[in-house]
């Protein structure tokens, strides 16, 4: 979930729960609170790699709340102190950041340490602004009404809600489409697409590939795209979007049907990190691997973090820059390529906590 709307939420917890109203002091340290388990960012300043590995890991552990919660009282002023309440509201506050974390399709590591299951309720798009302003609006008219500022705390919480059961009937629905239209697959998902509560990524998963297709189920509605920068939003959403009755599937092979592929730099790591990763494209110099997750395969997307492994082990991740004399010592090199241009060498060979696993195996086995 975007910053902005991690600080809106902390806002609104501040204005509901309390039966008094906290001072500007305490309402502002719970707003910066809810945006403070994204502190991990400060990995990027060692490795862009190893804070996509950690990112939503530690910080985003649902079991060690009570230990960030115990660390941000200890170290809080007095002022902040003050009320008897304030343990409870630094709580909530972490924990309703994990939340909305969870209900996009990144993935939060909530039981780390002990497990690197990346988990995801994929109901909202990382950007949906219609989210953002049932929480916003009425903490807005709770300024206007400020008799009233409580009360418009509860509604924007309550509201928050109501979007979120929306989005989960629609996420049902897109679900249904799938299972009506590809019987044969083993199971089934829908991923939130930008812009509207009612475009959703189809995915049906069999057992050597994926099928994908995008739907709009209000068909004619596009929500807020045009609040956007016509490139910017082609960029973000699939141009092959139809209604529920043009459905429209591809079919892109599964990542692990490449053979030999487990023994390729980088695609450990990438297992685990990608949800639905697929072999995009496959030659004698490279071989291109992407997440439908994040755009892959879909017509139109500039999509994020696909892998691209350059098996001539070239110094820039394009097959060029090749020293001839030393060229069959080369090893292949992976390559994370972000988006557009952007790319980042992948030497990260596991998920961040197996050496966690591996040590109790040792233990129990």
């Amino acid at each position: 979930m975007d910053p902005i709307t991690h600080a809106i939420s902390g806002a609104a917890l501040a204005r509901a729960i309390p039966k008094h109203h906290l001072p500007p002091l305490q309402l502002l340290f719970l707003i910066l609170l809810t945006m403070a388990p994204d502190a991990d960012i400060v990995l990027r300043f060692f490795s862009e790699t190893v804070y996509l590995q950690h990112h939503r890991g530690l910080t985003h552990s649902i079991l060690l709340i009570p230990l960030w919660g115990w660390l941000v009282y200890s170290l809080s002023s007095y002022h902040i102190k003050a009320k008897s309440i304030m343990p409870w509201l630094i709580g909530g506050a972490l924990l309703l950041h994990i939340l909305l974390d969870l209900i996009t399709t990144f993935g939060t590591m909530i039981v780390a340490p002990f497990s690197d299951l990346r988990a995801s309720f994929d109901l909202l798009f990382i950007i949906d602004p219609f989210f953002t302003a049932s929480l916003l609006i009425p903490l807005l008219l709770g300024l206007i009404w400020k008799q009233h500022k409580r009360k418009m705390g509860v509604v924007s919480l309550i509201l928050m809600c109501s979007y979120l059961g929306l989005t989960y009937s629609n996420q049902q629905q897109a679900i249904d489409l799938a299972r009506k239209t590809q019987p044969d697959a083993v199971s089934y998902n829908a991923l939130p697409m930008a812009f509207s509560p009612f475009h959703w990524q189809l995915i049906a998963i069999y057992p050597d590939h994926f099928a994908r297709a995008a739907v709009n189920l209000r068909p004619g509605f596009t929500g807020t795209r045009l609040l956007f920068d016509e490139a910017f939003a082609n960029g973000l959403i699939s141009t092959d979007m139809n209604g529920p009755d043009e459905i429209s599937w591809q079919e892109l092979p599964r990542m692990q049907t490449v053979e030999g592929w487990d023994l390729l730099p980088g695609t450990a790591f990438y297992a685990w990190f990608a949800r639905y990763p697929v072999l995009l494209e496959k030659s004698e110099k490279h071989i291109d691997f992407g997440d439908l997750a994040f755009g892959s395969g879909a017509p139109g997307v500039r999509a994020a973090f696909q892998l691209h492994i350059d098996l001539t082990g070239s110094a820039d991740g394009n097959g060029s820059a090749m020293v001839a004399h030393g060229a069959k010592n080369r090893q292949p090199q992976a390559w994370l390529i972000w988006r557009g241009e952007r790319r980042s060498e992948l030497t990260l060979t596991s998920a961040p906590f197996s050496w966690l696993s591996d040590l109790t195996k040792k233990m129990f086995y």
